[in-house]
């Protein structure tokens, strides 16, 4: 079930992409919203299988048609900074256990984060136990491009930190940025013995051949 979400959105869910790896299509599917409301004909499915049903919907809803092609585009490579790696290991009493039988609470700076799991928000990242690939995943979607890990590291680390919104703290190369309380993420990441180099690099999007406005119910 999803709420006042455009056409764009469940895209990118459905497709295991984000926003700005979706190219083509009319304008109305990044500005109308759709509720959304679908019953699994299987008990339990996977993740998966959820995710093939969301696509199977689009396509008879929609009348979707998407392909994926390589293209090369601005991306950020995420290297080590000159003096190494500075990562912190997990401390104890860092995140919250939850059981199956009760849900983890919604994204709140100031709650314990659910162990093993990434918190995200606009100017927070948290995690106790995350992998630089996930990390990587993570950037590209704060800062709407593609994120390359090319760090070498392979281990997970624990993650805290907070940055000023994106559209107020830019990277150098954009020329500047705006007065905010919170260092931006690039000098946070320098914390971190880790720094963002621009580059282009092939990388992989989805392609929208065909979409049309649903009918009423």
């Amino acid at each position: 079930m999803a709420t006042k979400v455009t056409l764009e959105t469940l895209i990118a869910l459905a497709y295991k992409a984000k926003n700005f790896e979706i190219s083509g299509g009319p304008g109305w599917i990044r500005s109308d919203r759709y509720d959304i409301s679908a019953k699994a004909e299987e008990r339990n499915p996977d993740q998966e299988q959820l995710l093939t049903m969301l696509q199977t919907l689009l396509e008879d809803r929609f009348k979707l048609i998407v392909h994926r092609e390589t293209k090369e585009m601005p991306v950020y490579a995420l290297v080590p900074a000159r003096r190494g790696l500075r990562l912190p290991g997990a401390t104890p009493g860092s995140c919250a256990t939850f059981g199956l039988d009760s849900a983890p609470p919604a994204p709140d700076r100031h709650v314990l984060a659910p162990c093993d799991r990434l918190s995200v928000a606009s100017t927070w990242l948290e995690d106790s136990k995350i992998s630089m690939p996930s990390f990587a995943s993570a950037l590209a979607g704060i800062l709407g491009r593609p994120v390359i890990d090319k760090t070498g590291y392979t281990g997970t680390f624990e993650l805290d930190i907070e940055f000023a919104p994106v559209g107020l703290s830019g990277p150098p190369v954009d020329g500047g940025s705006v007065d905010s309380s919170e260092p931006s993420i690039f000098t946070v990441l320098q914390e971190l013995g880790l720094k963002l180099e621009a580059q282009r690099a092939p990388a992989e999007i989805v392609v929208i051949d065909h979409a049309e406005k649903p009918s009423e119910n």
